[in-house]
């Protein structure tokens, strides 16, 4: 499967990506936010888990952010607690460093929305990140998410318990977001 954008293309991880995930990934940041699912320091055995991942999992459907006019791997978009008997799913993302602020991540969650409604009968779209991680709410608010609740100590992190902040974009918000949008 394969997902074009204007400036992206969103495709399944190939074992040759591995230099470029390693690139982008090794980033206390990346890890820190990802709330340990990447590992630091990430190098090539850690970007060859990542790649294989979806092979292992039918609830997940991994891709690469790749540049389109260089043909680089910049980050990962998830769909993953792929749940249709109660007709929702999970939402994650990261972007390297050096890719940040662009625009990147908000042209691959669009389309990555899209396929998500098309190929899946969800209804509800979830996604969870740190309360500090101010970038990724604004994100996910400018793709028409909804801030839904506030999971206090959520996630044990660095030895400290954090908070969390979890969206969710409906189908119908989705879809009415695209109407306005034509």
């Amino acid at each position: 499967m394969v997902i074009e954008t204007e400036r992206l293309i969103l495709r399944k991880p190939l074992l040759s990506d591995a230099n470029d995930l390693v690139e982008g990934g090794n980033d206390p940041e990346v890890h820190y936010n990802s709330f340990f699912l990447m590992k630091y320091p990430f190098g090539r055995k850690e970007a060859q888990e990542v790649i294989n991942a979806d092979k292992v999992s039918k609830n997940l459907k991994r891709f690469v952010i790749e540049l389109r006019d260089i043909k680089k791997v910049i980050g990962l978009i998830d769909l993953y607690s792929i749940n249709l008997k109660e007709k929702k799913l999970k939402l994650g993302y990261w972007i390297g460093k050096n890719y940040r602020r662009r625009g990147y991540a908000t042209e691959a969650i669009k389309a990555a929305l899209d396929f998500a409604l098309k190929e899946f009968p969800v209804d509800k779209i979830i996604a969870t990140t740190l309360v500090s991680n101010i970038p990724s709410q604004q994100l996910l608010e400018k793709n028409k998410f909804k801030q839904h609740r506030i999971l206090k100590n959520d996630r044990f992190l660095d030895g400290v318990y954090v908070d969390s902040v979890q969206f969710v974009l409906t189908r119908e918000d989705f879809e009415k977001n695209c109407l306005e949008t034509r």
